[in-house]
């Protein structure tokens, strides 16, 4: 039987050309090695690479491709924010001995300039790293073993190994009909119950962007989702109340694809028959398919945050650009504060350190709170100055000298 290290080039290949040379181990841990790497990294664009099959992976260079601001520190952000690699993949396979491959892990990447969220259990693999020399999207590197995901009850019963006991994936060409056909029934009156659009990532990630016809999930974390799981037949926040399992299509989205096939595995195991899910999530459609019944950016887990849909298929064609413009035209998003309509599809945290909230904010509320989310937090004991552009808030301790004006 050949081993996954030898069906796929070494890890090291991920790595632009430029990376120093290091006493690395010369056999790569075997669960990196299994993503099969044939990638042209090309600036401000996400790139799906070749993989195998079970594999969803995919690298991210982050230009916003959003007007320049006058600001020196906008002008700053956006060119460090443009040179950031982000390579996210997962993959659900049985591991005897999840300890020793997350020092294995750490062994192979302690001398590599990589930064990134690394977790293993005995169930598989998933990984946000950034492997970039000229700035990273993560402050550090953290390989642990640890859910691969978080849901309440856990998912360490769940047989996510097992293709067949997951939702069947859609092709980016493949959702795109079937969301249009929803919208279509919905636009002519006929709305179509037999199909439910589920949005199963956070509140707080529809509110910057998301398909046309899906529902906002009333979720502010993934661990809490609960759609289909409730015994009550009335619950106007679940979309999936009293939905008939065995004849109801339920088209499940998310940002990379992992959260959709756990939460999938949940609902076949609920009694639902007709599960689909993106295959590649929205990342992926973005680029394959443009901004097509998509509405705004997409909020991503990194220093980033939100992506508008150029970022991911910068060489669109005019038809995608005239989508692009449909839509800028689309107002939705709202100031968390006083409820009016955004410009900025990104979120920013409570100068308060100790609340912290990620919300969207106009910019009215931004300079009379002092860039809290209330008028409680202004007059918190740790409370960080309101930062100019897309800047990130780093430690405490950069800020705890800082008088903030009043």
């Amino acid at each position: 039987m050949t081993s996954a290290t030898a069906l796929c080039p070494p890890i090291p290949h991920l790595l632009p050309p430029n990376f120093p040379k290091t006493n690395r181990p010369q056999t790569p841990p075997s669960l990196l090695a299994t993503v099969a790497v044939s990638v042209t990294l090309r600036r401000n664009r996400e790139v799906t690479v070749r993989r195998n099959p079970a594999v969803i992976f995919c690298a991210s260079l982050g230009g916003l491709g959003e007007s320049v601001s006058a600001a020196a520190a906008e002008e700053e952000d956006k060119k460090k924010r443009a040179s950031l690699v982000v390579v996210n993949f997962y993959k659900f396979v049985r591991i005897e001995d999840p300890r020793c491959e997350v020092a294995r892990h750490l062994t192979f990447l302690e001398d590599l300039d990589i930064h990134g969220r690394i977790y293993l259990t005995e169930q598989g693999i998933n990984a946000q790293i950034s492997p970039a020399p000229d700035g990273h999207a993560f402050p550090r590197l953290k390989v642990q073993l640890r859910p691969l995901v978080q849901v309440e009850g856990g998912i360490s019963h769940l047989p996510l190994v097992d293709p067949s006991r997951r939702a069947t994936p859609l092709s980016p060409s493949d959702w795109k009909k079937q969301i249009e056909a929803v919208n279509n029934d919905h636009s002519a009156s006929s709305a179509d119950s037999s199909v439910v659009v589920l949005d199963l990532r956070n509140g707080y990630e529809w509110d910057i962007g998301h398909f046309r016809g899906a529902m906002r999930p009333d979720v502010d974390c993934f661990r809490s989702t609960s759609f289909g799981l409730s015994q009550s037949r009335i619950c106007s926040s679940d979309p999936l109340v009293d939905v008939d399992k065995e004849k109801t299509n339920i088209l499940i989205y998310c940002t990379g694809g992992i959260r959709c096939d756990v939460y999938s595995t949940i609902l076949r195991e609920r009694g639902f028959k007709n599960l689909y899910t993106l295959k590649g999530g929205v990342s992926h459609y973005l680029e394959k398919e443009g901004p097509a019944e998509w509405i705004g950016n997409l909020f991503v887990f990194d220093s980033r945050l939100s992506l508008p849909p150029p970022a991911f298929r910068p060489n669109c064609s005019t038809k995608d650009a005239c989508l692009q413009q449909l839509h800028v035209d689309e107002k939705f998003a709202r100031c968390y504060t006083c409820g009016s309509i955004v410009d900025e599809l990104r979120h920013r945290n409570c100068a308060n350190l100790d609340c912290n909230l990620l919300f969207l904010c106009c910019p009215e509320c931004l300079h009379s709170l002092k860039g809290c989310c209330s008028q409680a937090c202004t007059s918190a004991s740790r409370l960080r100055p309101v930062l100019p552009g897309r800047q990130r808030y780093q430690k405490w301790h950069l800020y705890r000298d800082t008088k903030v004006q009043a």
